[in-house]
């Protein structure tokens, strides 16, 4: 019962991180739109091709289709026809009276319901919107099943916000207790703070570079126009808090050759003590400050809305938040693991 006790938050750290892993990979994706073509309508007659992403369009299925502009329904689609499990054909009528800006289109089933904005531009038409028009709607069924939240751009690779952002969120809390045995030891002069110190610094890096393999490959799917992921332009965008994470391992990296230069014992642990803290609040400018203050393509930062805003929804915060706790946690237990190698060694090295 005592090692139950005090192994606890082990076992937690496993069960959630079984649960991150189950959830991201089994739950499917929820329906969308993902593009309609024609995307540009003129005044008449028009027949658009809705294609969509898990959609599974049935024949007898009761389908609305309806064009938006400032939240107000202008247009029922008629003579809806499903060409095939993610494509449906609808007619537009489009009088003289819609605006010329961009309109968006709605989607709804008994099954689900999806908004795609920006998709339905019109063209050459100059005058007041209309009023709103009601159109007949079918009912969602009253129990919808569990699926991830599809938003435009990411599709599929929203699963690695599970991967991605809890590393780096490791990453800081790791490197963070670096930086607090540094300084305990520059206090005290105790050897054991400068042996946990340069741990977390080695696990700090191990999830750094977790964290920048998967950011570039997902930046390289979301923001990069380049299809070949083997390609200078195309794996690796040119984002500040993308270069930045990327400068913070390279100072990281610095402080293990920095130790390596040095043979005696004090001196090493004096010295890499003083870079670690400096080598900290760098990570702290490149990583947290500087991409809120310019251009970046990361939520939250260069004007950009926060994720939690406009990406997390009920069903993401479910296994977002103890993704991160899991995450966390699995470090933490590492560093302990590498903790106790190293007093080992330590010891081995005394005899």
């Amino acid at each position: 019962m005592k090692t139950v006790k005090k192994h606890w938050w082990k076992a937690l750290s496993v069960i959630l991180l079984v649960y991150t892993f189950g959830f991201s990979f089994l739950v499917p994706l929820s329906p969308s739109i993902k593009s309609a073509t024609p995307n540009s309508l003129e005044i008449g007659e028009n027949k658009v091709i809705l294609t969509g992403y898990n959609t599974g369009f049935l024949e007898d299925e009761p389908i609305h289709v309806s064009i938006e502009y400032d939240k107000q329904t202008l247009l029922c689609g008629t003579a809806i026809s499903v060409l095939n499990k993610n494509q449906i054909e609808a007619s537009f009528t489009l009088p003289d009276s819609l605006p010329s800006k961009v309109l968006h289109l709605r989607l709804h089933t008994t099954r689900f319901s999806c908004f795609s904005p920006e998709l339905i531009k019109a063209f050459s038409i100059i005058e007041a919107p209309a009023n709103e028009v009601q159109c007949s709607s079918p009912a969602l069924a009253s129990s919808i099943p569990l699926d991830i939240p599809n938003r435009l751009q990411l599709n599929e690779t929203i699963r690695n916000l599970m991967f991605h952002v809890p590393m780096w969120f490791t990453m800081m809390v790791i490197l963070s207790i670096s930086f607090w045995y540094s300084i305990k030891y520059l206090y005290t002069f105790d050897l054991r703070y400068d042996r946990i110190a340069r741990e977390a610094v080695n696990i700090g890096l191990l999830f750094a570079a977790l964290g920048i393999v998967t950011g570039s490959i997902w930046a390289k799917f979301t923001w990069s126009e380049h299809t070949d992921l083997f390609t200078t332009s195309g794996w690796w965008v040119n984002d500040v808090k993308l270069n930045g994470a990327a400068i913070t391992t390279l100072i990281y990296l610095a402080y293990r050759i920095l130790r390596n230069s040095l043979q005696e014992t004090n001196q090493k642990a004096k010295v890499s003590a003083v870079y670690n803290i400096f080598a900290f609040v760098l990570m702290l400018v490149f990583i947290m400050i500087l991409p809120r203050i310019t251009d970046s393509l990361h939520p939250g930062n260069g004007g950009n809305p926060a994720f939690a805003k406009y990406d997390l929804d009920s069903t993401l915060r479910k296994v977002f938040y103890p993704a991160v706790v899991g995450w966390i946690l699995l470090g933490i237990w590492m560093l302990s693991l590498k903790k106790r190698i190293s007093t080992l060694e330590n010891n081995l090295e005394d005899e």
